[in-house]
C-alpha cells in the first residue's frame, strides 16, 4: 500500500515548530504544494532508494529527530515499482504524467526529493587563470583559503555570523548556505559554473542571504546541516547546498547542482528560481568512482602513516615501512610550515602548463605515454628483449598509449589520453616478464620515479590550503610519533615534537587553557590568526590529546603528558553532557547552532567520542584518576544500542570497548633514559603490536610528574642495577624482567 507522503510534509513542518509555515512572510514562505508546476521528466531507469541503514546522528533534540525520521516510510520501498497518479498505477519506467490532484502531485514530488540522491564528491572541474577581478565581496576580509577563493564572486557572500543572520531576519529573506573546502574539486566546479555566473549571482543576491562556510573551520556547522542533508536524501557530500529559514532551520538541502537543467537533473538556476518562487527539485551524482581523488588531505596522511607503520609492526614486511616513510616524506616536503605546523590539503586541480588558461583535475599527477617514453629512453641492460626503461615502467604501472582512464570516469574529459599510475603487477612478475633480477628492477623503477618526479617539478603546482587546524595537526603528530617509535626513526619523533610546540605556541591560549581551531600562513610566512579566533571543537581536543599521549610514548618527555591531562580536564569542562553522558561536538552558548550534536559514526576521521574513550583510559593510567574510567564507561553506555545494532559504524569505539573491558596494561620501564639497556627494552615495546597498553618510563626522579600521580612507581626497582620492565594491570604488577626476550613474551600474553 502506498503511504501518502503528504504526512511527511506535515511531520517536517510540525517538527520545525508551529510558526515555521504560518509566520513567515508570503514571499519567504516555503510552500511545497507550489512545486506542482515543475516540469516532469522520465525518471532514471534505476532509482537510488534511501539505504535502510542510513542513520542520522543518534543523539538529537526530539523535535529535530521527528523531522529526520520522516524518511523511514520508504524502508519497504513501496513506491519504487509503482507511483500513484490521479488514482491510477503507473510503472516506474513510464514518464510522469501532468499534475493531477494536489496530494498525488505532492507524492510524486516527495518521492523525487527523498529518493533521488547520492554523494557529490570532489572529482572534476575547471578553473580559469585570471588576475583581473570585477567583483570583490566581504569574504576578502577572511583568512580561510576556501572563503578567499570566493571573494571575487558576483555573489554577496557573508561568512557564518551574526551579521548575516540579522540581515536575513531584517529583510525576511531565506538563507542559502554553501559549505565546502578549498581543495574540493566539485566545489571548484560549482563555483566556476554557478557562483562566477553574473546572472545566477543576481538571483542569489536578490532573493537570499548567501553564507559561505569552510567545513574545516566550522565542523560544527557542517555536521548539523550535513545530518539534515543525509537524513532527507540518500547521501551527502561537498559542496553542500542548504536553504534555511531566517531562524537557521533547514528545509531543503543537496550537494552539487549543475548550472542548467539536464535530462535527469534540474539546474541550479531553476532550483533558485523555484525556491524564490516557492518550489524545488533535487538530483545528485552517482556515488561510484574509479579514478582517485587527486586532492591530498592532511588527515588522510596522518592516519595512513599510522596504519602502515602498524602493518609493518605486525608483519615485519618492509613494504609497509616504505609506504609510511613515503607518506611522511610527502608531508615534510609539501605540507609543512616553516614554524612547525602542517597545512590542510593540496588541491586536485592545477594548470597543465605554465601557459594554460584553465585548470584541470589531476594535471599535476597524470602522464601521457609519450611523456614517459621521452623521459625514459635508455635501453635496459640484461633484459630478455630489446626494451627501454619506459617499456618496463609502463608495464609495471599500467600505462597505455591512449591513456588508462575510462571515459565513464572522466565526465569533463580532462583526463583523455592521460594515465593515472597504478601498480599493475608485483615486482616479481614484472622482473620475470623482462628477465631482470629483483634488485635490478627495484633500482630501475626508483630511478625512473625520481626522473618523473623531477620533471613534474616544472609543472605548475596545485593550490595549497595553508590553513592549519588543531585537530588535523593532532592526527599528523600521531602519524610522525607512532611511525618514529615503530620504525626507530628519531627524526620522525623530533618532527612530531616540533609540531606539538607549534600547537602550543599558535593554537593554544595558555590564559584560558583552551585550544583554538585554526591559524593561517600569512605574509612573509608569518603565522596569523583570524580577527576573532575560532575556539576549538571537541575534535580538536580529542585528536590533540591523543597526539600528546602518542608523543609521550615516543619521546618519554613528561611535559607532553602534563599538557594532555590539562586538555582532558578542559575538554570535560566544555563538552561533557552530564545528563545524557558522552561529549557534545561543540560548546554550549552558540546561539547560531540549532543543535549540539554527538557523532555516532566513524567517517574519514574516527568519531570524537570513540577516540575520547581511548584517551580517557590512557589518561586514567597516567594519572590514577578513576573518574576518567567511569566517564569512558558512560560513553560506551550512551552508544551501546548503536554498537550492538551496527558495530561497523563505530569500529574505533568497538576497539575502545575491548580496551575498556580488558583493562589497559601499564608497561613500566625502570631505567636511565639514556642507558642502552633502557633503550633496548623500549625498542622491544615498540616492536610488538600490543594496542591495549600504555608505556611509561620510571626514571627514579621521585619529584617528577609520574611519581607524583602514581605513587606505586616508587616501589618498582631496577633488578641488579639493570633496566627493568614491569607489566601492571588492575593494581598488580608482574615479576620484573630485564631482557627484551622476556619482555616480548609478557607483551604477547
Amino acid at each position: 500500500m502506498l503511504i501518502p507522503l503528504i504526512s511527511v510534509y506535515s511531520t517536517c513542518l510540525s517538527s520545525l515548530g508551529p510558526s515555521f509555515a504560518v509566520n513567515l512572510p508570503f514571499h519567504s514562505r516555503l510552500s511545497l504544494l507550489s512545486l506542482l508546476c515543475l516540469p516532469h521528466s522520465t525518471p532514471p531507469p534505476i532509482w537510488n532508494p534511501l539505504p535502510d541503514l542510513l542513520h542520522p546522528v543518534s543523539i538529537l533534540s526530539s523535535s529535530f529527530m521527528s523531522y529526520f525520521r520522516s524518511y523511514s516510510i520508504h524502508k519497504a520501498h513501496p513506491v519504487l515499482g509503482l507511483l500513484q497518479n490521479d488514482g491510477k498505477r503507473v510503472r516506474k519506467d513510464e514518464p510522469h504524467k501532468k499534475c493531477g490532484t494536489q496530494e498525488t502531485r505532492l507524492t510524486e514530488l516527495l518521492v523525487t526529493v527523498f529518493l533521488r540522491g547520492g554523494p557529490a564528491m570532489a572529482t572534476g572541474g575547471k578553473s580559469s587563470r585570471s588576475s583581473i577581478h570585477r567583483y570583490t565581496n566581504r569574504l576578502i576580509n577572511e583568512k580561510s583559503p576556501y572563503l578567499l577563493q570566493h571573494a571575487h564572486n558576483p555573489v554577496d557572500w557573508y561568512p557564518w555570523g551574526q551579521e548575516a543572520f540579522d540581515k536575513a531576519k531584517k529583510e525576511n529573506k531565506l538563507i542559502f548556505l554553501s559549505v565546502g573546502y578549498s581543495t574540493c574539486h566539485w566545489c571548484h566546479v560549482m563555483e566556476q559554473e554557478s557562483f562566477k555566473n553574473k546572472e545566477i549571482g543576481k538571483i542569489l543576491n536578490d532573493n537570499f542571504v548567501c553564507i559561505k562556510v569552510d567545513r574545516e573551520e566550522r565542523p560544527d556547522v557542517d555536521k548539523v546541516y550535513m545530518t539534515f542533508v543525509q537524513a532527507t536524501s540518500s547521501g551527502g557530500g561537498w559542496p553542500m547546498s542548504v536553504w534555511l529559514t531566517p531562524d537557521l532551520k533547514p528545509f531543503i538541502g543537496g550537494t552539487y547542482f549543475p548550472p542548467e537543467d539536464g535530462i535527469y537533473q534540474v539546474g541550479f538556476r531553476t532550483v533558485l528560481l523555484r525556491i524564490a518562487d516557492q518550489g524545488f527539485h533535487r538530483y545528485s551524482t552517482d556515488q561510484r568512482w574509479h579514478v582517485p581523488h587527486f586532492e591530498k588531505m592532511l588527515y588522510d596522511q596522518g592516519q595512513l602513516a599510522v596504519a602502515y607503520a602498524r602493518a609493518f609492526q605486525i608483519s615485519g614486511d618492509e613494504f609497509f615501512a616504505d609506504v609510511a616513510a613515503d607518506v611522511l616524506l610527502y608531508v615534510s616536503r609539501d605540507l609543512s610550515d616553516r614554524a612547525g605546523g602542517f597545512y590542510s590539503a593540496e588541491d586536485a586541480d592545477s594548470y597543465p602548463t605554465a601557459k594554460s588558461k584553465e585548470k584541470r583535475e589531476g594535471a599535476f599527477c597524470v602522464w601521457t605515454a609519450e611523456e614517459i617514453r621521452r623521459l625514459l629512453p635508455e635501453p635496459v641492460e640484461g633484459a630478455s628483449e630489446r626494451k627501454t626503461l619506459a617499456d618496463v615502467f609502463m608495464h609495471h604501472y599500467g600505462v597505455k598509449e591512449g591513456g588508462n582512464v575510462s571515459p565513464a570516469k572522466d565526465p569533463h574529459k580532462e583526463l583523455r589520453g592521460q594515465n593515472v599510475l597504478i601498480v599493475q603487477y608485483s615486482l616479481e612478475l614484472t622482473a620475470a616478464r623482462f628477465g631482470l633480477g629483483l634488485e635490478q628492477l627495484k633500482t630501475m623503477l626508483a630511478k625512473s620515479r625520481e626522473r618523473l618526479c623531477k620533471a613534474r617539478g616544472h609543472r605548475p603546482r596545485p593550490h595549497l590550503d595553508t590553513k592549519m587546524l588543531a585537530s588535523w595537526n593532532g592526527l599528523m603528530i600521531s602519524g610522525f610519533a607512532q611511525s618514529g617509535a615503530i620504525l626507530g626513526k628519531e627524526e620522525y619523533v623530533s618532527r612530531a615534537g616540533r609540531a606539538a610546540d607549534f600547537l602550543r605556541s599558535h593554537l593554544f591560549d595558555a590564559s584560558s587553557g583552551r585550544l583554538l581551531r585554526s591559524c593561517y600562513r600569512g605574509k612573509g610566512s608569518a603565522v596569523e590568526q583570524s580577527a576573532v579566533p575560532i575556539q576549538g571543537f571537541l575534535e580538536d581536543y580529542v585528536f590533540v590529546i591523543q597526539a600528546l599521549f602518542d608523543l609521550y610514548e615516543a619521546s618519554l618527555n613528561q611535559s607532553w603528558l602534563e599538557w594532555a591531562l590539562q586538555l582532558q580536564r578542559k575538554q570535560d569542562e566544555l563538552f561533557w553532557d552530564s545528563k545524557g553522558f558522552a561529549y557534545f561536538s561543540s560548546e554550549a552558548g552558540d546561539s547560531s547552532l540549532l543543535l549540539r550534536l554527538k557523532d555516532d559514526q566513524d567517517g574519514v576521521e574516527p568519531s570524537t567520542n570513540s577516540v575520547a574513550v581511548a584517551n580517557l583510559l590512557r589518561a586514567a593510567c597516567y594519572s590514577g584518576n578513576m573518574e576518567w574510567v567511569k566517564k569512558a564507561g558512560q560513553i560506551l553506555a550512551a552508544f551501546s544500542e548503536r554498537l550492538l545494532k551496527i558495530p561497523v559504524a563505530l569500529p574505533e569505539m568497538a576497539r575502545a570497548t575491548v580496551a575498556f573491558h580488558r583493562t589497559l596494561k601499564q608497561v613500566v620501564i625502570c631505567g636511565a633514559p639514556e642507558g642502552e639497556d633502557t633503550k633496548d627494552l623500549l625498542r622491544c615495546v615498540h616492536s610488538v603490536f600490543a594496542p591495549n597498553k600504555v608505556l611509561m618510563l620510571a626514571d627514579g626522579d621521585s619529584t617528577g610528574f609520574l611519581y607524583h600521580h602514581l605513587p606505586f612507581l616508587s616501589s618498582l626497582e631496577r633488578k641488579e642495577g639493570k633496566a627493568t620492565a614491569y607489566l601492571c594491570e588492575n593494581f598488580a604488577c608482574s615479576l620484573p624482567v630485564t631482557s627484551s626476550q622476556e619482555l616480548r613474551k609478557l607483551l604477547l600474553l
